[in-house]
């Protein structure tokens, strides 16, 4: 069960505003080409699909056939239809596969939401290939100096605390045969200003997990710490990039 739930307008806002633009995430793609390895031929599946944002990205990156497993309808409406993305319903827990079907999977932003992370590292080896990898793009417990929300609203580690850590998920995943293969922390952009995310933070926090374990004082707090942070920059007329990093966990 998901930490929040992904109906219609939850899913209409996470596709405007947590969505990060394909032109920020060069950084990704090049870190996921370098473990994903892609050749002609190969099947990804994409589990927590969320909005497909993702899973069009790999199919124009790389060439593949991505298989996007999603639970939330809401969500799987968003996903592009393509020839080359099947989307289906499903989780991490029971997915809808055959065994030894695919030859890696992406997870992104998606453990925290998984009920028994045990239970669907066994499930992902049952549909992956021998030697394929799990590709876990995440915010980690203790991992988040470059993460911006944390930046402008500290109190939203407190909810990533609950979530697993990398020691958490690599042991439930050795559990199911897979081993550490890599970790490193990745850079995403967006061409939007500090202005821009000021506009759009009230829909934000709908939209994402963190933002809704806030209280009001710790939300007004955090709007304010945007306020002088915008104010300063058009003081100085120096617009500050926006950007964000998150860890890049591999496991074979």
């Amino acid at each position: 069960m998901a930490r929040i739930s992904y109906d219609e307008q939850t899913a209409a806002a996470f596709k405007a505003v947590r969505e990060v633009p394909r032109d920020g995430l060069s950084e990704w793609r090049e870190a996921v080409r370098r473990h994903l390895r892609p050749s002609q031929g190969m099947t990804l599946v994409d589990i927590g699909a969320g909005t497909g944002a993702f899973a069009a990205a790999f199919c124009d990156w790389f060439d593949l056939s991505v298989l996007a497993v999603e639970p939330s309808a809401a969500m799987r409406d968003q996903i592009p239809r393509t020839p080359a993305i099947q989307v289906l319903e499903g989780d991490a827990s029971v997915l809808p596969l055959p065994d030894e079907s695919a030859d890696a999977a992406w997870l992104s932003l998606v453990i925290h939401h998984i009920p028994d992370l045990g239970v669907a590292a066994h499930e992902i080896r049952r549909v992956l290939r021998p030697g394929a990898p799990v590709l876990i793009r995440q915010g980690f417990p203790g991992r988040l100096d470059g993460v911006e929300l944390v930046r402008w609203f500290p109190e939203t580690a407190r909810a990533v605390d609950t979530y697993p850590s990398v020691k958490d998920t690599c042991k439930a995943f050795a559990a199911a045969g897979f081993h550490q293969d890599g970790l490193e922390q990745v850079r995403e952009t967006y061409p939007t200003s500090l202005a821009d995310f000021l506009g759009q933070v009230d829909t934000f926090r709908h939209a994402d997990t963190t933002m809704r374990n806030l209280t009001e004082d710790e939300f007004l707090r955090g709007k304010e710490r945007l306020r002088h942070a915008v104010r300063h920059a058009e003081d100085t007329a120096n617009p500050e990039t926006r950007s964000n990093w998150l860890d890049l966990l591999v496991l074979r």
